[in-house]
């Protein structure tokens, strides 16, 4: 054992570096889902999310690592720009090196390349995303000079154990006050300018949102290109909550090719002058509904450990906390 051990080390020190092509794709799939098998991606989704990004705008940068022993690649290594958090010099790192080369030396290659990226881009700043139960990973960019800056709670809900006749009083509460929910596609049936007034309230409500750095607006062909192009999209699965013919929250969630019994939580939220009135509640228990309606078991979503507000209202829908991600950033200024 400690032998093939000694020979991985060595095989460390032939890598070759090259940019990332898109015959990569599979393989890159590959690795990532064998290092998050609870958050697994498919081919199509990811190329989906590469190809949606204005790159007119927005960097993103990917590097293919390939052991020259085999010509198999073995890891990979991201900087991009996020695109709600945009400043021309900060950016986000992603490292993915296949398992079975963990703790042989990759890892920190990938790193010395991507630090070298971002001394060509003048960068100041640099954020990492790594999951609270990998201390080794942690550790890795701490001794590098990172520091948490956040942390987000994923939290997981069993469709089956939801009792939503125990929250009837907020659905009239909302109907009450002469707030109606409807759908993505019903509005998009009814309102040509639906679309429109979506991504604005998107907008308002993403600012309110906890993250590592100020909210930067997203134009609406990019909003367009992320969302309403999204292979995830399910439109009956977009809710909207109005009061009249404006639009005060949504709750939306996607499917995944590879996760086919799951969705996928993405913003609930309620603009400012709703809140406080059962509108999160009622919008959530619509997701909930439809989960159930359409044979799904489990809806995931993440929240910011500060978003008290979201994090209330999924734990009294009966949504359990499972391990969670640290947001670390380095000062490169």
């Amino acid at each position: 054992m400690t032998c093939n051990r000694d020979m991985l080390s060595q095989r460390t020190l032939s890598l070759e570096v090259r940019d990332f092509k898109p015959a990569d794709y599979e393989r890159l799939v590959e690795v990532f889902n064998s290092n998050f098998p609870d958050y697994t991606r498919s081919v199509v989704e990811t190329r989906s999310r590469d190809e949606s990004i204005d790159k007119t705008k927005y960097h993103l940068k990917r590097y293919s690592f390939v052991d020259k022993n085999t010509g198999s690649i073995v890891a990979f290594g991201e900087v991009s720009h996020i695109t709600d958090m945009y400043h021309p010099k900060k950016f986000t790192l992603n490292i993915y090196v296949e398992p079975t080369w963990h703790r042989l030396g990759v890892g920190r290659e990938v790193y010395r390349k991507l630090t070298d990226h971002l001394k060509e881009l003048d960068a100041i700043t640099a954020w990492v995303q790594v999951k609270e139960d990998l201390p080794q990973q942690i550790g890795f960019f701490e001794r590098r000079g990172f520091k948490e800056t956040m942390r987000v709670w994923e939290s997981r809900l069993p469709v089956s154990s939801v009792k939503s006749a125990q929250f009837k009083e907020y659905l009239g509460r909302v109907a009450s006050r002469g707030i109606t929910i409807s759908t993505l596609a019903e509005e998009r049936s009814i309102d040509p300018d639906s679309t429109k007034k979506l991504h604005e309230i998107v907008q308002v409500i993403a600012e309110d949102i906890p993250q590592p750095a100020l909210y930067t607006r997203v134009s609406y062909d990019q909003w367009e290109a992320f969302e309403l192009k999204n292979p995830g999209l399910l439109p009956d699965a977009y809710f909207i909550a109005r009061d009249g013919d404006r639009y005060v929250g949504l709750s939306v969630v996607w499917k995944s090719d590879t996760e086919p019994k799951s969705l996928y939580q993405g913003n609930t939220g309620v603009i400012r002058d709703y809140r406080g009135k059962g509108v999160a509640v009622a919008l959530k228990l619509r997701v909930i509904e439809y989960a159930r309606r359409h044979g799904y078991e489990k809806v995931k979503t993440w929240n910011a450990s500060n978003n008290a507000a979201m994090l209330a209202v999924n734990t009294k829908l009966g949504f359990k906390r499972q391990v969670g991600w640290i947001v670390l950033e380095k000062d490169l200024a």
